[in-house]
């Protein structure tokens, strides 16, 4: 799928080579699990950007993840899988991101991500992001280049894991649509009485086809505890099979957030119908619905809790199948930066057909296959 999809932050085949984690930016972790998990370098304007005039304030941020666990993999009876991988609840990865001071009320903004395997050592050949763009408090925000969609946004933000490699929203309700695209340019509005809107155009291959273009338009409400969203997304993917085709998909997702203190109670409602395709493995037409329920508890400040349930109903049951997946987690806060923590998670497919759901996009269970995996980690935000 292009450029986009769900699993793990970026581990997913779909989501072209997604590597596991919290799909957050981590300012926006730290605002959820009320932590200061994100050490900043700023390096001021006049050292870096001397010739942009003695007015222009500039700061850049350094920061990221790295993230290993153990992990044991059960995909059918006895056979089994224990190995390291790189990110659990977040993809490793640098941050460097950027701010300019133009005056009047404007900024130039930028974000680069580049993503690594912490056990091995290897660079991912595609960043998690990569865009640059202006804002205004009084105009809003338009930003383009490789970002995620609308729908990151809305229902991430209701998935009580934060798209970790376990993540039933990703690799259950996301599964094989795009929650991050190349190509793309974005409005985001400034926010009216709690109403924030964002509008995503992705030009897709950029030939003369429709062929990975992409559409979205999302709205969300925040008003002290309470947060809703929902968002509509249409994608064109060619078919892996009839290149001359150029079939499309429809996305429509509805979330809901309340707080209660350090409890958070969770629920997300999502609606697909089209064609779905990662070229040039998987490819498959349905329709359906899936709903998710679930909870995160910061308890103490380090000790967090969080749980989250989905079913999804498939209305044809032929190449993808209805299931039941969830999963659990702790976190264990060493420090403001440093974690410990523990996962499972189970799904069960109904019938046996060609593509089943996973635990994690890191791994592909066969037609049949009723997937469990556990984890044992560490993540370290710097």
């Amino acid at each position: 799928m292009a450029g986009g999809g769900a699993c793990g932050d970026d581990q997913r085949p779909t989501l072209a080579a997604l590597p596991c984690g919290w799909t957050l930016p981590a300012t926006q972790e730290t605002k959820r699990f009320g932590d200061t998990m994100k050490r900043k370098l700023l390096v001021p304007g006049a050292m870096l950007f001397a010739c942009a005039g003695a007015y222009a304030q500039s700061a850049v941020w350094l920061s990221g993840y790295v993230d290993l666990n153990i992990e044991h993999l059960i995909q059918s009876g006895p056979a089994s899988v224990t190995r390291m991988t790189s990110g659990g609840l977040n993809n490793s990865r640098f941050n460097l991101s950027g701010v300019e001071d133009l005056g009047g009320g404007y900024k130039a903004v930028f974000t680069i991500e580049p993503m690594f395997s912490a056990d091995t050592g290897v660079q991912s050949a595609q960043f998690r992001q990569s865009f640059v763009g202006l804002k205004s408090a009084d105009l809003g925000e338009v930003t383009m280049g490789r970002q995620f969609t609308p729908s990151y946004w809305i229902a991430g933000y209701a998935d009580p894991s934060w798209a970790a490699a376990y993540s039933m929203v990703n690799n259950m309700e996301f599964f094989y649509a795009s929650y991050r695209v190349d190509n793309a340019i974005q409005y985001k509005t400034p926010t009216f009485y709690g109403f924030t809107g964002r509008v995503m155009y992705a030009f897709g291959l950029e030939d003369t086809t429709r062929a990975g273009r992409f559409l979205s338009i999302g709205v969300d409400y925040r008003n002290g505890p309470l947060f809703l969203g929902a968002v509509s997304e249409q994608q064109y993917t060619r078919d892996i099979h009839q290149a001359s085709q150029i079939p499309s998909s429809r996305d429509n997702y509805f979330s809901a957030v309340y707080r209660i203190g350090g409890f958070e109670p969770t629920a997300i409602f999502h609606t697909y119908k089209g064609y779905y395709a990662y070229p040039p493995y998987v490819a498959f037409n349905s329709s359906g619905w899936d709903a998710q329920i679930g909870a995160r508890w910061n308890i103490d400040g380090r000790s967090r809790l969080y749980g989250s349930v989905v079913y999804r109903h498939d209305d044809n049951n032929k190449s993808i199948t209805s299931a039941t997946g969830f999963v659990i987690g702790y976190i264990y806060g060493l420090s403001k930066r440093t974690d410990l923590y523990a996962t499972y998670a189970h799904v069960h497919n109904q019938n046996t057909v060609p593509i089943a759901y996973p635990v994690t996009f890191q791994s592909n269970p066969s037609p049949g296959q009723n997937p469990s995996g556990m984890q044992l980690g560490i993540r370290h935000a710097f």
